[in-house]
């Protein structure tokens, strides 16, 4: 494990109505949070604190590029025009660094193109840098640094404040032409352990399949077995 101290943050999900999805979550054991949309763009929680699951939709072109989230927006269209063709779907995930500044500098002398993103949500006092990297496949996570740490976050901004409901994550699935050599590859990319075709990175693994999707299709929790808009969820005991 590398200083990094590299563990699972959330998974993206986009969806074509943030709050029929949600409602799916909720009636699926799975009770999610509605935000109000801004900038064209909404979303939705399920699991807010330190790993969640964000529900999400762009609600107009002109999100793209405007709003806190516009310049992550604009880097993930092309993923997320893919999955909206789709008609939903997982997209990205995002891993939680002790230092996403350091993060970028080391991918870049590896050989990576990067991209880093600071922002500040209005109305809260907390920011966070972003780094993408945007010719990875689309289902390559991104690196993210709260400010204060997302611990903190949470237990001042979040913790109680919602139901999360009595289900976990476990594990992301995602499906590759090459599993061995995908893991391999996330694996060195986040400086965590790999054992056979699964990523052991803390907070969830990411379990590789062999498959033409290349991309995430699914995710494992202690909940049970459903399918909410393009993402199955599948009991952690058949994983």
């Amino acid at each position: 494990m590398t200083a990094e101290r590299p563990e699972f943050d959330h998974l993206l999900h986009w969806v074509p109505d943030v709050t029929e999805a949600s409602a799916k979550y909720t009636a699926a054991g799975f009770p999610a949070h509605v935000g109000e949309a801004a900038n064209g763009f909404q979303n939705g929680l399920w699991r807010l604190d330190e790993r969640y699951v964000e529900i999400f939709t762009v609600l107009e072109d002109g999100a793209y590029g405007k709003g806190v989230f516009g310049r992550a927006l604009t880097l993930l269209r092309p993923a997320i025009e893919d999955i909206a063709a789709r008609g939903g779907g997982a997209m990205t995930f995002a891993v939680n660094v002790t230092d996403a500044a350091a993060a970028a500098q080391r991918l870049r002398l590896a050989g990576h193109h990067v991209e880093e993103i600071v922002a500040s949500p209005e109305g809260y006092d907390v920011s966070f840098r972003e780094v993408f990297l945007p010719d990875a496949p689309f289902w390559a996570p991104f690196l993210i640094t709260y400010d204060p740490p997302r611990e903190q976050i949470f237990t001042e901004h979040a913790k109680g404040r919602f139901d999360s409901g009595p289900h976990d994550i476990a594990a992301i699935l995602v499906q590759t032409a090459d599993p061995q050599h995908s893991a391999t590859w996330l694996g060195e990319l986040l400086g965590v352990p790999v054992r056979g075709t699964e990523v052991l990175l803390p907070g969830a693994h990411v379990l590789f399949e062999e498959g033409p999707e290349d991309r995430i299709t699914g995710v494992v929790t202690t909940g049970p077995k459903t399918e909410i808009d393009g993402l199955v969820f599948h009991p952690e005991k058949e994983a």
